[in-house]
Parts: C-alpha cells; structure tokens; sequence
C-alpha cells in the first residue's frame, strides 16, 4: 500500500466497524483507527487520515448529534484531500448520488461483498495518487522543456544580433 498510512473507520455498529478493521489489518503499514460516531473523528482530524470509511446512518444520540451526510461535509471542509468513503446499508441510488455530491469517493453497500469493495477502493485511490504525481511530473517536464526552448531561442537571437552566427552558413 502506497502513500496510505492511516485510515479512519467510523460507525456506530461496533461489529462492522471490528470486522472492517480486521479485514483491512492485513496491511501491516497502516494504522487504522476505529471511532463510534462522527464527532469522535473530526475531533481527532489532526492524525490525518488520507482515507475515511464513514456509515451514512448513525443512532444518533443527543440533540447534536451528526449524521454520516454531516460529518462527510465537515470532513470535507476540514480536509478537502481526504477521501470518504460512505458505507450504508441502503441500496438506493438517490442516496449514493446524494453522498457523492458533497464530495464521498465511493458509496458502498454494506453485504458480503463490503470488504471486497472496500479493499479494492483503497487500490484505487492508490492508482489515483500516483496518477496525479505523475502527471504533476510531467507538467513540470514539460514547463521546464518549454523554458529551456524558449531560452535557446532568446540566445540564438541574441547571438545573430551580435554577429557571431549569420543567415550565410559560409559552405556554399
């Protein structure tokens, strides 16, 4: 695993978030930390997650309570770069387009196949980065190509401004 260094899962059902946990533990290199609501994860933002798993509905508990749509905003606010990933045990469209709208990488539905998902998600936000340090790279290639011909033509005027090269190449 590339780049990914801490993940964050967060839901209120402890056994998906325990199962989830495990399942992605395979990957010695990464730290995986569990919360059981959304406030408890954007208070502890500042460890940086490149990757949240976030559970689009919670028992929300006090009348402050954030639902997963809340907390995918806030987080987004906070860390524009971090990817969400919504889980939810809704199969419903409107509800994936609703998520992704407000910035979620993904939406998946938690069944058997979850963990897969979840998994190949991570692959692919991997893909992604190193598409975008790339492409970073050659743009800077490219720059500096542009900046180099650039400069050899500025001194080739300035070299026939001075007559040290002429239009006669003298073998004629």
């Amino acid at each position: 695993m590339n780049q990914i260094q801490t993940i964050f899962i967060v839901d209120d059902d402890p056994m998906q978030a325990m199962m989830l946990q495990d399942y992605l533990s395979k990957y010695s290199t990464i730290s995986i930390h569990v919360f059981g609501s959304g406030e408890e994860c954007l208070k502890n933002m500042g460890l940086n997650p490149q990757i949240i798993f976030l559970d689009y509905n919670f028992d929300l508990v006090g009348k402050d309570a954030m639902d997963g749509l809340d907390i995918l905003k806030e987080v987004k606010k906070l860390a524009p770069d971090t990817e969400v990933v919504m889980f939810s045990g809704q199969d419903k469209i409107e509800v994936a387009v609703n998520t992704m709208k407000y910035g979620a990488y993904d939406y998946i539905v938690k069944n058997e196949s979850a963990f897969h998902r979840s998994e190949n998600v991570i692959f692919n936000i991997i893909k992604r980065l190193k598409l975008t340090q790339e492409a970073k790279l050659y743009k800077r290639l490219t720059m500096l190509l542009g900046i180099a011909f650039l400069a050899m033509i500025v001194l080739i005027a300035i070299l026939y401004s001075k007559g040290a090269i002429s239009s006669n190449p003298g073998w004629y």
